[in-house]
Parts: structure tokens; C-alpha cells; sequence
């Protein structure tokens, strides 16, 4: 919430333990039943989720599934070789504010 705060990013935060769901349920059916539960019809994941869910199962329940696949910036990371995709927090320690909101808007949906 700070980081959305500080990079002006008007967002909804609900916490997953304040959403009433079926806990027995472990990784995408868990993640379809708090999207159904939230009447949500679209999910995005990070690219990282296409091996763990498949599109055909959400499309099944009506939730059209993309995965996010932001577009690689290389910066300065101290005087090491740049490795990417570490997490916001390394971003924001390298790079000004309006560098970050580029790169934020900088993504493919698949």
C-alpha cells in the first residue's frame, strides 16, 4: 500500500483473509473460487503463473485469465551485472519516480 501510495497509484487493496472462501482449496481453484466469489471475470497474473494455471479452466468458469508480462528496462544496479525481475523494491532503488510510472505502463497481457 505504500509503494502504491508513493507511486500515486489509485488502487483497491482487499486482503484475501477478509474474503469468506473455501480454505481447503490449494493454488488455481483456490484463486478461481475468490475470483467467483468477488464476481470478478477477469484474473491477471504475473508471466511466472502460465505454468501454474491454465487458461481453459478459468475460461470455463467465465473468468478470462492473462498473465503479465512487463517490458524489460535494464538500469544501473550498483556495479553489478544487471539482474532483472527481482521486485518493485529494486526498482525503486535505482530509478526516479517518473522512470518507474514509465516502465509501469510498459507490459503485454497474454
Amino acid at each position: 500500500m505504500k509503494i502504491s501510495e508513493y507511486l500515486q497509484i489509485d488502487t483497491k487493496f482487499i486482503y484475501s483473509s477478509d474474503i469468506k472462501k473455501n480454505n481447503g482449496l490449494r493454488a488455481q481453484d483456490k484463486v478461481i473460487d475468490i475470483c467467483m466469489r468477488l464476481n470478478a471475470d477477469k484474473y491477471i497474473n504475473s508471466i511466472g503463473g502460465k505454468e501454474l494455471y491454465d487458461k481453459e479452466i478459468f475460461k470455463n468458469k467465465d473468468i478470462e485469465l492473462n498473465f503479465l508480462k512487463p517490458a524489460l528496462h535494464e538500469y544501473k544496479q550498483f556495479e553489478n551485472e544487471f539482474i532483472p525481475y527481482l521486485s518493485i523494491i529494486d526498482v525503486m532503488m535505482f530509478n526516479s519516480k517518473d522512470d518507474i510510472k514509465t516502465m509501469l505502463d510498459e507490459y503485454e497481457l497474454l
